[in-house]
């Protein structure tokens, strides 16, 4: 089969042409920001495949679906790959549009647009918190009216938590009002609000492949999360142990989520689920990709295998790796977001025993903003141990030593006139 792949993450990290077997053939079209800025290590990457096309400017760019239009009449694709959040729906027009099978548009737009998907989870009586659709802003004073403050107002086809806004109260409101002109706009916003959930976040991630499940494990943030990430807060996470009691629930509403859901026969989920202090689960949402944040190092650190790799061998047909029932090891992550300043110090090797790779992603003198997104990072670590008890005290005590050891200063504030 000849195979399109719509790229936007390292190459470094995804070798589409080994993943999919010398049978196939694959023209790749790639971001340049994700290539190797080592003209070696750069020929290396975009070796094996029958095309390449190196785009400036990928997203949001319709010249990129009109140069796969021509690219099909050369190359007669019989499949597309787009790994990525923000591909999936363009993927999905293409494919309806070359007449391909896979992932169409109804499907995509159920893991994007996040009022479809609650919609559709509802219809199939998936519990979830109280939700709305918000366009202008009678919708948002009635949701308020109805079910109270906290209110949690998000993108509906957002990401990474960005432009996710928690409203505790009119200051709140009224700040958020100052940013939200689409609420006054002719067109209106397409915004949604839920009813605040106090929570202890999971995540679900896995695969399933040609219908079937062949991978599918939670993971808790604990006391952390990705809200918290961009106000300044480092954002924890680890897997289950196998005998968790929570580990079957979870994964049983993950389960009656997707099937609520027109999913595609193959492909890569990342849900959310909140338990509240009660006890009681509540799904949040889902997306038809790999979690982000650095997630697939930690499933490939406990389970031994590559979440994106077992997804292309499926897409391709080929035989599917092994992966356990559960974890081979307990393994975490931790990730440090940047804080408004300049970098005066920041460690280059983690002293906390356990630790099973540290990383910096700044350097002294880089002039750093705060995080927009929660997998925005100037450091992160990921661990390894024999329980998830073992494995989060490792993780707390490597946040420590981090924000201990890194110092960043913070611009100066403007004289008061």
């Amino acid at each position: 089969m000849k195979f399109l792949i719509l790229n936007r993450h390292p190459l470094a990290r995804r070798d589409y042409c080994r993943w999919l077997g010398p049978a196939h053939e694959a023209v790749l079209v790639t971001d340049t920001t994700v290539l190797s800025p080592d003209a070696a290590v750069r020929e290396a990457e975009l070796a094996g495949y029958a095309h390449v096309e190196i785009v400036e400017t990928f997203d949001f760019n319709p010249l990129v679906e009109h140069r796969v239009l021509a690219l099909h009449e050369k190359f007669g694709f019989d499949r597309i790959i787009a790994p990525r959040e923000y591909d999936i729906l363009r993927a999905a027009r293409l494919r309806e549009f070359l007449g391909l099978p896979g992932q169409h548009v109804e499907s995509a737009l159920a893991f994007r647009d996040k009022l479809r998907m609650k919609d559709c989870l509802s219809a199939a009586g998936v519990p979830l918190a109280p939700y709305a659709p918000i366009a202008d802003l009678r919708d948002l004073l009635g949701f308020v009216e109805q079910h109270g403050y906290p209110v949690v107002v998000k993108p509906r086809r957002g990401g990474g938590s960005s432009g996710v806004h928690v409203l505790r109260g009119p200051g709140d409101l009224t700040e958020f009002l100052a940013g939200a002109a689409e609420l006054a706009s002719d067109r209106g916003a397409d915004l949604l609000a839920e009813e605040y959930v106090e929570h202890e976040l999971f995540h679900v991630d896995g695969l399933i492949a040609d219908g079937a499940r062949a991978m599918m494990w939670p993971s808790s943030q604990g006391d952390t999360s990705c809200l918290g990430m961009i106000g300044g807060q480092a954002l924890r996470s680890c897997l289950l142990d196998g005998d968790d009691p929570l580990a079957e629930p979870l994964r049983t509403l993950t389960a009656q989520a997707l099937k609520a859901l027109p999913a595609p026969a193959t492909y890569m989920f990342h849900a959310e689920i909140f338990r509240e202090a009660g006890g009681r689960l509540l799904f949040n949402e889902v997306a038809g990709r790999m979690g982000g944040g650095m997630i697939e190092n930690m499933l490939k650190l406990g389970f031994g295998i590559s979440l994106p790799e077992a997804y292309i061998r499926a897409e391709a047909g080929r035989d599917s790796l092994a992966v356990p029932e559960q974890p081979r090891y307990a393994a975490g992550l931790a990730l440090f977001p940047p804080r408004p300043g300049t970098v005066r110090e920041i460690p280059t090797a983690c002293p906390v025993p356990g630790i099973d790779e540290f990383r910096a992603y700044a350097r002294p003198g880089d002039v750093l903003g705060g995080a927009h997104t929660s997998v925005e990072k100037i450091g992160s670590v990921l661990v390894r141990g024999d329980r998830r008890a073992e494995v989060e005290s490792r993780l707390v005590a490597a946040t420590e030593w981090f924000e201990a050891a890194t110092v960043i200063d913070p611009d100066p504030q403007p004289a008061v006139r």
